[in-house]
């Protein structure tokens, strides 16, 4: 694969991934009634999204080498997101926020996102593997 058409895939997968980072903010400011859920929803959105940038970056470096790297930044995001969670509903009970709306906002966006991540190291492998695979 060209490294344009690289980037083209990269980008098609980022545009998403933004994409369901502004829903889910859109869905933590306006669905929780009360401002204490709006806010812990608030926080895991942006908690997620942020993993999700940083996963994406570390599936692109890792898939221009092989797929093993790639799972092995499967593995090492897993364990980040694993330290968010925790961090971040340790906060939001430590803030009297509503640790519930938290996990609602962090999982919402986190599934979502992981569907993308997943399809994009399937595409970049696949164009990298000459489309066969």
């Amino acid at each position: 694969m060209s490294e344009h058409e690289a980037d083209k895939v990269f980008r098609k997968h980022a545009g998403l991934a933004v994409g369901v980072a502004v829903v889910g903010l859109a869905v933590a400011a306006f669905l929780p009634k009360a401002p204490e859920a709006r806010q812990s929803a608030f926080i895991g959105v942006v908690l997620a999204a942020a993993t999700g940038v940083v996963a994406l970056v570390l599936k692109r470096r890792a898939v221009r080498k092989d797929l093993k790297e790639a799972l092995k930044a499967v593995g090492v995001m897993f364990g980040l997101r694993a330290v968010g969670v925790v961090a971040g509903l340790l906060w939001a009970v430590e803030s009297g926020l509503n640790p519930v709306a938290f996990v609602a906002g962090f999982f919402g966006t986190y599934f979502a996102l992981q569907w993308i991540e997943v399809s994009y190291v399937m595409a970049a492998s696949k164009d990298a593997a000459g489309g066969d695979e």
